[in-house]
């Protein structure tokens, strides 16, 4: 055998393993067991798939609120520590906060708006009737009220009021949880004003408060925004004008694109729903004595 060939097999077995080595969304082994539930229905499947090929990584909270939470820039979704103690619990947050990561990634928007949690709550929920879960699941962790609440009401209402109580959450202030969130019609009219502006002082400070309004969400340092605004402030007239045309372009396309994934994940779900009604009436049996609010 030829000398050359000998002393690279080993590198060529090297750069095999270390091509097929699967990505590594957390470090933590309760999350990962999590994932491993995920990957058992259809739809956790290819979620996981595509956060492998969009690497975010999985934490643990330190701070108040049971709920999800994203720092985007740093690529990180944090989830609370409270539901540690169920695998199937855990896997539902990972799954609607990763579907949601998902969306804004696909649509390119700078932060995350209350339709995407509404198809995350949907999203959520096929999961949970797919993975067959049953009260009990919730007993290990903490109870999990506000998985559970939006869960019963999927099932034993319908995906409109399970949306409609999504965007009502994301919609009231908490703190804990960086909200209140926007939404996309807001997001619209904001950028209406920006094309409207370029004439006068305004532009630059509706993009001044765009960015403050980000830093009091968490989305963004105050250091980035106050860059951010010195940059536009510095530019000549004739570059703020392409640099407003380039961004109105840019953002009307997200918006669109946003549009679009939004209907269609409203229109999968229905679809959903209409072939997998015997599961859900199973469902409904099983959390019959739900106490919603």
């Amino acid at each position: 055998m030829n000398k050359r060939l000998v002393l690279l097999l080993p590198l060529l077995l090297l750069a095999a393993c270390a091509g097929s080595r699967e990505v590594r969304l957390t470090s933590e082994p309760s999350i990962e067991r999590a994932m491993d539930a995920i990957s058992l229905t259809p739809e956790g499947k290819a979620l996981l798939k595509f956060l492998r090929k969009n690497p975010v990584s999985f934490e643990y909270s330190n701070t108040a609120g049971l709920c999800h939470k994203f720092s985007l820039r740093a690529g990180k979704i944090f989830l609370p520590q409270a539901y540690k103690g169920s695998d199937l619990i855990l896997a539902l947050a990972i799954a609607r906060a990763g579907h949601i990561y998902r969306l804004y990634t696909l649509s390119g928007l700078d932060e995350i708006i209350s339709e995407e949690e509404e198809l995350g709550a949907l999203f959520q929920a096929r999961l949970a009737v797919q993975s067959n879960l049953a009260t009990y699941d919730f007993d290990s962790a903490g109870g999990a009220p506000e998985i559970k609440n939006d869960f019963c009401t999927y099932v034993l209402q319908n995906s409109d009021y399970a949306r409609e109580k999504a965007r009502i959450k994301a919609l009231t202030p908490d703190p804990n949880c960086l909200r209140p969130l926007d939404t996309l019609q807001n997001q619209r009219v904001w950028l209406e004003k920006t094309r409207q502006a370029i004439n006068d002082e305004s532009f630059y400070q509706l993009l001044y408060e765009r960015d403050w309004a980000r830093v009091k969400k968490g989305a963004l340092t105050a250091a980035e925004a106050m860059k951010n605004d010195s940059v536009v402030r510095a530019m000549p007239i004739y570059e703020v004008y392409r640099y407003q045309r380039t961004f109105y372009d840019k953002q009307s396309d997200i918006f669109t694109r946003f549009g679009k994934l939004y209907s269609e994940g409203i229109s999968e779900d229905a679809a959903w729903r209409s072939a997998h009604q015997p599961e859900i009436d199973r469902m409904r049996h099983e959390f019959s004595d739900c106490n919603m609010p």
